[in-house]
């Protein structure tokens, strides 16, 4: 599936374009190109959206900016998975993007092969939600159920995509479930950032994620919030 992928590439300076464009389609990607944001909303708006596996995303655009793109789709619930090309050295940019639901970010310059290596991790979701994958038993968490070589949800009889992040932030939960799980520790494993950077994206993606698990999310049952510390799954709760 992936190498067939279909990827949205916006990235306003010309050279650059043309030369990771030509690179991405040499790996046998389908590769769209635009230079502004608003256009690749409208792209991702179209009854084909689904077509697009992956966004590459310049983060300084002409109009609005990589920031407000990723912004825009999450709260439209389109959970594409987004790389970010952030400028050198700007570590309040990547901690923004991340807050916002980019699922990871590259700093220009930097190494085509890096690039290429990083498209492939957030593509290999669509690699693992062909048929022939489906062997792991799903995460049980009251009345949903997690398959994560399908990266789905279920519960209450609808069914909702996962990102790679969201998967990767259940599943290392489930593995410690019972436990409290520091949000640095989080960090460190989901994200690869450092333990005590600043940032709110671990509650970000609870929250996101207690939408699709809480029968009644302003109450947590299952993912609960360490004061201080960080979060505890806990898949089957004692009653009350």
């Amino acid at each position: 599936m992936s190498a067939n992928a279909r990827i949205l590439l916006v990235e306003d300076e010309e050279h650059l374009a043309r030369g990771l464009a030509f690179n991405l389609e040499a790996e046998g990607y389908r590769v769209e190109t635009t230079e502004r944001g608003e256009s690749a909303l409208e792209r991702l708006a179209r009854p084909d959206a689904a077509e697009v596996d992956l966004v590459v995303l310049d983060v300084m655009l002409p109009g609005i900016s990589g920031f407000e793109v990723v912004r825009r789709l999450r709260a439209a619930d389109n959970h594409v998975p987004v790389l970010l090309l952030t400028a050198r050295d700007a570590a309040g940019d990547i901690v923004r993007g991340l807050d916002l639901g980019a699922d990871d970010y590259l700093t220009k310059p930097f190494s085509l092969p890096v690039l290429l290596a990083r498209a492939r991790t957030l593509l290999r979701r669509a690699a693992l939600s062909e048929p022939e994958a489906e062997s792991e038993a799903p995460f049980v968490i009251g009345s949903a159920k997690v398959y994560p070589e399908r990266f789905e949800l279920e519960r209450d009889g609808e069914t909702h995509s996962l990102t790679a992040k969201e998967l990767a932030l259940l599943s290392l939960l489930w593995a410690r479930r019972d436990t409290a799980v520091s949000r640095g520790e989080i960090l460190q494993e989901v994200w690869d950032l450092h333990p005590e950077t600043r940032t709110r994206v671990v509650d970000t993606f609870v929250l996101r994620l207690r939408k699709l698990i809480e029968p009644d999310p302003s109450q947590p049952r299952h993912l609960i919030s360490v004061r201080s510390f960080g979060y505890r799954l806990i898949p089957d709760p004692k009653p009350a």
